[in-house]
């Protein structure tokens, strides 16, 4: 923790932007939108089916939306694509404050996914990969509890806000905040010294070494020496020049990557879908909704712990090592789930959910860093938040329908299978064998 501490002092603006975006995403999370749906039910001719599908819709659509906006993070100043983002979600969350017919609800959900799940935590991420190296896990780690911080903090908070104000006013209230917010953001970077033109951050990469560069931090990435080349790069465990900048094209056509997706997508699938049907769980277990709310509170703090834990982790082993084990804390969790009632499970299943949750948010974005280097990691990084936020949108009917008929056994066993699968795959790939052999 001292050396976080430390880490923290030392970055202390580029690191709070970080942790501040990952926070401001919990507009358009999945967890806070949920909070607000008794009153959806009741203000719009919808029930839970149809309210369903209206935000599967929302979700999927920013999802195919999000590659083709994402990839503007690698053009576009830093600062200037963030404004744009917190416009969009301040926007979005406007509208669904004033929503009087369920097909404008639906533009404001479309807008909160978009600009919340999709690009606020996506373009932290990405920064956070970008402009670090040595130090990237710890960035990550760090830019990662914001996530929690939100989790933790704001349904209580606003559970309270929509009994005293209302909805409508809190969805007001949301994109206030988060339109105020953008002048800290433009301060933090102006005052962390980063190369706001991510092009021009990438024409003077490369210095030799991995300390201090001119960007301004500790293991932020260095610039380029003059004259270097790809002939100077090092290279990593399975053959890639770690130096070497692959576009999005030949992360495509890389079977390593479709070998890896499978395990870096299942943990947003099945948290959505538990987060999102928790009553009916406990319904089915026989437990309480107070039991399972408050074992939200085991989950977060553990996803704390871990995202600590993990950026060091990360910086000593590499993301190619940890990363097939980052899903085996929620198989476990899943199998607990699938063969126990004991109210204790509840906690222990959360908590190792709070595991894989923290481990993978820090490990996933180092690791497509480590395989395909910096240059494009907005672009790649979006397309990987396309395929999430797609997964995502699946989970509620799969999830739903599930329980509808009686098959929350069936349902466990599939995500038992799943999670081993993945890490199967994702463990075989990083290890060589999905290699092409293309450096």
């Amino acid at each position: 923790m001292r050396d976080y501490w430390q880490f923290y002092r030392r970055e202390a603006p580029l690191l709070t932007y970080g942790l501040l975006l990952t926070l401001i995403s919990s507009v358009g999370q999945t967890f806070l939108v949920s909070l607000f749906v008794p009153d959806f039910l009741e203000t719009f001719p919808l029930d839970e089916g149809s309210f369903g599908l209206l935000y599967s819709g929302a979700t999927l659509t920013s999802g195919l939306l999000l590659p083709w906006v994402g990839k503007w993070l690698d053009r576009k100043p830093l600062h200037r694509f963030t404004v744009g983002v917190l416009a969009l979600l301040a926007a979005a969350a406007f509208t669904v404050a004033g929503a009087w017919h369920v097909a404008v609800l639906g533009a404001g959900l479309l807008g909160v996914r978009l600009g919340g799940q999709g690009l606020s935590s996506h373009t932290a991420l990405t920064a956070m990969g970008r402009y670090y190296r040595s130090a990237r896990g710890k960035a990550l780690s760090i830019s990662n509890l914001g996530f929690s911080l939100g989790e933790a903090a704001l349904p209580l908070l606003l559970t309270g806000t929509i009994a005293w104000i209302g909805w409508r006013w809190t969805w007001v209230g949301l994109g206030t905040a988060v339109a105020l917010a953008a002048p800290l953001i433009v301060m933090l970077l102006r005052s962390a010294g980063v190369e706001l033109d991510p092009r021009e951050a990438i024409r003077r990469r490369g210095e030799e070494g991995d300390g201090r560069s001119g960007m301004g931090g500790e293991g932020r990435e260095p610039r380029a020496a003059p004259g270097a080349s790809e002939a100077d790069s090092s290279e990593g465990a399975d053959g890639r020049r770690e130096d070497r900048h692959h576009t999005r094209r030949d992360v495509i056509a890389d079977p390593t990557f479709w070998c890896v997706v499978p395990a870096a997508l299942l943990p947003a699938f099945w948290l959505t879908g538990f987060f999102l049907y928790q009553t009916g769980i406990a319904e089915a277990k026989g437990w309480s909704g107070a039991l399972m709310a408050s074992a939200f509170v085991s989950f977060a703090l553990v996803r704390v712990a871990f995202t600590l834990g993990t950026g060091e982790w990360v910086d000593r082993l590499s993301a190619r090592v940890l990363f097939p084990l980052t899903v085996l804390p929620m198989g476990l969790g899943i199998g607990l789930l699938w063969a126990l009632d004991w109210a204790w499970v509840a906690y222990v299943f959360m908590a190792l959910l709070g595991v894989t949750s923290g481990m993978n948010a820090s490990v996933k974005t180092a690791l497509w860093a480590e395989l395909y280097g910096t240059e494009h990691l907005g672009a790649i990084k979006s397309m990987l938040a396309s395929l999430m936020v797609i997964s995502t949108s699946a989970a509620p009917p799969v999830v739903g329908f599930a329980m509808e008929g009686g098959g929350l056994g069936v349902l466990l066993g599939a995500g038992v299978g799943t999670v081993v699968l993945g890490a199967l795959f994702a463990l075989w790939a990083l290890a060589g064998g999905a290699a092409t052999g293309r450096a």
